[in-house]
């Protein structure tokens, strides 16, 4: 097997957010100072955000993509609510499974390159990885990407900046289109993460966690 690169999924791969955010939640704060956001109306906003804005700007901190979010809902909260709002997110930060460490360390001491993939903005994530993003080679969000990760362009960019062919390389994840159709298709491998449902034909293997799927590698190389 001519591996040379695994890509990690990063949401329900290599851990979750302590807790959701909902879109209530923000509606609710912001209506108790004043500002009429529903749930709605924010999460259509806050997506847009995400997945149309981000890629395009990259925005640095929760309330420079909060301050975008507001623009499109044309409310206008002051610096202090905006603050708020971004303390939501961040009094739920993104926690590694105990497992992500080891998996990750394992596959570089196969001698693989490593990758996540992910459209989460960095602002949300990147804190939570401690240690281990040090033995991550290159993390794509929709900004180094220029898309989100339902464009499959995602890995093509993490393919040129790795210096891969697609064949070289395997992703692991959970969703079944993002992580296993969209990569087949480009001609990677692909590694299914299921605890619950049915794993995707296509996949090249099934896993119930990410270091699961890094001792299936480890059996293939």
């Amino acid at each position: 097997m001519p591996l040379k690169a695994v890509v990690f999924d990063l949401f329900k791969t290599l851990g979750e957010f302590s807790h959701t955010v909902t879109d209530e939640d923000v509606s609710e704060l912001l209506l108790s100072r004043g500002y009429p956001v529903y749930p709605q109306a924010w999460r259509h906003a806050f997506n847009y955000t995400v997945f149309i804005d981000y890629p395009k700007y990259g925005y640095e901190s929760h309330e420079a993509l909060l301050v975008k979010t507001f623009q499109h809902l044309e409310v206008f909260p002051d610096e202090s609510t905006i603050h708020e709002v971004a303390a939501l997110f961040r009094d739920s930060p993104f926690v590694l499974y105990v497992e992500a460490f080891e998996a990750v360390r394992r596959v570089k001491d196969l001698g693989l390159k490593t990758a996540i993939a992910t459209s989460t903005p960095k602002p949300f994530f990147i804190k939570g990885l401690g240690q281990l993003g040090i033995l991550i080679d290159f993390i794509c969000t929709g900004y180094e990407a220029g898309c989100e990760k339902s464009n499959p362009q995602m890995y093509k960019v993490i393919l040129d900046r790795l210096g891969l062919e697609p064949f070289e390389a395997l992703v692991l994840g959970d969703d079944p289109v993002l992580d296993v159709v969209n990569s087949k298709m480009l001609g990677m491998k692909a590694i299914h993460i299921v605890q619950e449902g049915v794993p995707m034909d296509q996949a090249d293997g099934v896993a119930r966690n990410v270091l699961e799927a890094v001792k299936l590698i480890e059996s293939w190389v």
